[in-house]
C-alpha cells in the first residue's frame, strides 16, 4: 500500500507540472476558447468532469483518513428500512472512475458546443485539505485535452457566500445529514432549493418523484427516491467524490464527547476532562460564518449553535432522542399533529423564560421570503410551509397554544419528526431581541442570546471563539465543562504541533499523518453521513 501510495503521488506531481499546458488541443471542437457557462451546460461536459477523477487515489493518497470513493449522493449508513440500508439501493449509482469514457464524453462535447479550449474556475476553502484535494482535482482534470483548471481557495464564510450566490464554475463542497432519511439528502437537489439553485439544477421529474416519495410509507419511499437519485446523478451537476471519515488524536483525559452521524459533528453536552479547571481545548478549520438560526447553512455554524443553544428535542450520547427545551410530547393517532410541552425552567441568556412563542417565531421567521432563508425547505412536512413564499406565514402549521404548549401540524406522518426537532434550523428565537439587534442579529458575541449548555464569550474572527457554561441552563448541573476553546487553524500540521505541544486536545489527521500516528493510543476514528463532491454550475448557459 505505502508503494502504491507513493507512486500515486509521484504521479500527481508529474500531472500537476504539466497541467499548465492542458489549454492547447486542436482535437475536438472547431470553435477555439468557450465560455465556462456554454461548457459546463453541456450534459457530456458535466458526466466527464465526474468520470476523469481517481476517487480511490484521492482518499488513498491525499485524504488517508477513512474516507470512501462515492458514486451516489446519498451515503452509507444513515437510512435504515427494517434494518435495510437504503444504501443497498443506489450502490451501482452515479459515475466511476473512468478515463476512457470521461475522455469520450469530453469529445462529445467539444464537437456539441464547438469548442476546443476552455479554463475553469475550481472554488475550495483554505485548509490545507481543502487546497490539496484542489490540486488534486486541478492535476486530473489535466487529461481533459482542452482543460484549464484554476484553483481558487478561499476562507470558509467567501467560498459560502459565493456558492450561494451561485458565484462559481466548479466547486469543492460537502453535505451532511440533517436527520436519518434520504430526503435530508435529495431535497438539496429539488427546484428552488440550496444545491439545485447555486447549480441551476431544474427538473420537474426529479421534484415530482421525491415529492411522491416523501408521502409514501418507506420501502415504497426508498424505491422512489432511488430512482429520483439515479436521474440526479445522470444530469451531473453533482459529481460525488468521497463519504467523509475522519481519523484524530485525543488526549486520555478527554471523555464524553459524542461523535453524530448527522447534524452538528459533535455534541459537548456530556464531555469531560481530567483537569480541575475543566477546560477542553480545541481546533476548528473555519470560522463561524453566522448565528442567525434562519440564515446559517454550515457545519460549524451548525456546531457552535447545537453548543450554546437548544431545540424542542436534543440526542443524548447513545445517539437517542431525549427531552430539551420540551419534557414531553406527544403525537395524534394519524401522526399529523404533534404537541410539545415545553419545561418551566428553560431560560434565554438574558433572563427572559424561553416560550412557546418563540419557536412559533423562530420557524415562521425562517419561512418568511424576506429573510431569504436557505434552509426553509427543511420545513417542507409542516402545514402551509411550502406555500409560504407566496402567500405568507400566517396559515403555516405551527402555533403557541399558550407559554408552554407548541402544535405542529404536518402534511404526512414523519416517523423521525422528534429526531429532526434536535436539528439547529428548528431551534427557537427570541423575537425581541432578534428585532433590536437589525442586521446585525447574529454577527458577534453580543448580538445572540443563547438557551443551551454553554454561551458564547469571545469570538475574534478567523483566529479564536470561546465557550463558557452557562449557570441558567435547565440542566446546568449535569454539564461537567466550565469552558471551551476553540482556535481557528487552516493547516494540519500546525494543528498537530499545537496538539503535540498539549495547547488542544484534540487534532483532526490527513494523509502522512494518519500513517504516523496510527499505531498510537491517542488515535482514533469516526463515521460521517456526510458526501463531498464537486458542484457544478451548468445553469448559467442555455442547453443541457
Amino acid at each position: 500500500m505505502f508503494l502504491k501510495r507513493k507512486l500515486t503521488v509521484m504521479a500527481t506531481v508529474a500531472l500537476l507540472s504539466t497541467s499548465l499546458l492542458s489549454g492547447c488541443s486542436s482535437s475536438g471542437g472547431s470553435g477555439g476558447a468557450a465560455t465556462p457557462e456554454e461548457v459546463l451546460a453541456n450534459k457530456n461536459a458535466r458526466n466527464a468532469l465526474a468520470m476523469a477523477i481517481d476517487k480511490q487515489a484521492l482518499c488513498d493518497v491525499i485524504l488517508n483518513n477513512g474516507s470512501q470513493p462515492m458514486n451516489r449522493y446519498t451515503p452509507e449508513k444513515l437510512a435504515k428500512d427494517n434494518g435495510k440500508d437504503y444504501g443497498d439501493l443506489t450502490k451501482d449509482m452515479g459515475f466511476g472512475f473512468d478515463e476512457e469514457a470521461a475522455k469520450k464524453a469530453w469529445d462529445k462535447a467539444k464537437e456539441e458546443v464547438g469548442f476546443d479550449t476552455v479554463e475553469l474556475e475550481l472554488l475550495t476553502f483554505d485548509h490545507d485539505s481543502g487546497k490539496r484535494t484542489g490540486e488534486f482535482v486541478q492535476s486530473e482534470l489535466a487529461d481533459l485535452e482542452g482543460l484549464t483548471v484554476k484553483v481558487t481557495n478561499l476562507p470558509f464564510e467567501q467560498k459560502l457566500e459565493r456558492e450561494t450566490n451561485g458565484d462559481f464554475d466548479i466547486a469543492f463542497s460537502g453535505w451532511g445529514a440533517d436527520y436519518p432519511d434520504p430526503l435530508s439528502f435529495l431535497s438539496t437537489m429539488k427546484t428552488g432549493n440550496q444545491f439545485s439553485k447555486q447549480t441551476g439544477y431544474k427538473s420537474a421529474e426529479f421534484d415530482k418523484l421525491v415529492d411522491e416519495a416523501s408521502k409514501l410509507p418507506t420501502t415504497e419511499a426508498y424505491a422512489k427516491y432511488a430512482e429520483a437519485e439515479k436521474m440526479m446523478l445522470s444530469d451531473g451537476f453533482l459529481a460525488p467524490l468521497f463519504q467523509k471519515g475522519a481519523s484524530y488524536l485525543e488526549k486520555p483525559y478527554v471523555s464524553g464527547i459524542v461523535n453524530n452521524t448527522w447534524g452538528a459533528d459533535f455534541t459537548y453536552t456530556y464531555a469531560d476532562v481530567d483537569n480541575k479547571d475543566k477546560v477542553l481545548n480545541l481546533a476548528t478549520s473555519s470560522d463561524i460564518p453566522s448565528l442567525d438560526v434562519s440564515k446559517s447553512t454550515d457545519q460549524s455554524s451548525f456546531q457552535t449553535m447545537n453548543t450554546t443553544m437548544e431545540g424542542l428535542t436534543r440526542i443524548d450520547e447513545k445517539g437517542k432522542v431525549k427531552p430539551g427545551v420540551a419534557e414531553s410530547w406527544k403525537a395524534s393517532e394519524d401522526g399529523l399533529t404533534w404537541t410539545f410541552k415545553l419545561r418551566d425552567n428553560s431560560k434565554w441568556s438574558n433572563g427572559d423564560p424561553v416560550t412557546a412563542k418563540d419557536f412559533e417565531y423562530s420557524w415562521k421567521r425562517t419561512l418568511t421570503p424576506e429573510t431569504a432563508s436557505e434552509y426553509g425547505y427543511i420545513m417542507a412536512d409542516i402545514v402551509g410551509a411550502t406555500e409560504a413564499p407566496d402567500k405568507g406565514v400566517d396559515k403555516v402549521g405551527v402555533k403557541a397554544i399558550d407559554d408552554k404548549t407548541l402544535e405542529v401540524k404536518l402534511t404526512r406522518p414523519v416517523s423521525y419528526f422528534a429526531e429532526l426537532m434536535s436539528f439547529q434550523v428548528f431551534f427557537p428565537q427570541n423575537e425581541k431581541f432578534v428585532e433590536s439587534c437589525g442586521e446585525k442579529y447574529g454577527t458577534g458575541v453580543d448580538y445572540q442570546v443563547y438557551n443551551g449548555p454553554f454561551t458564547l464569550k469571545t469570538w475574534k474572527m478567523e483566529d479564536q471563539f470561546s465557550m463558557e457554561k452557562n449557570p441558567d441552563y435547565w440542566d446546568a448541573a449535569n454539564v461537567k465543562l466550565n469552558k471551551i476553546n476553540n482556535k481557528v487553524v487552516k493547516e494540519t500540521g500546525a494543528e498537530v504541533s499545537l496538539y503535540e505541544d498539549g495547547q488542544i486536545d484534540r487534532a483532526a489527521l490527513t494523509a502522512d499523518y494518519v500513517d504516523k500516528y496510527k499505531d498510537n493510543k491517542e488515535f482514533k476514528t469516526r463515521e460521517s453521513a456526510s458526501t463531498f463532491m464537486l458542484q457544478v454550475n451548468g445553469g448559467r448557459g442555455t442547453s443541457k
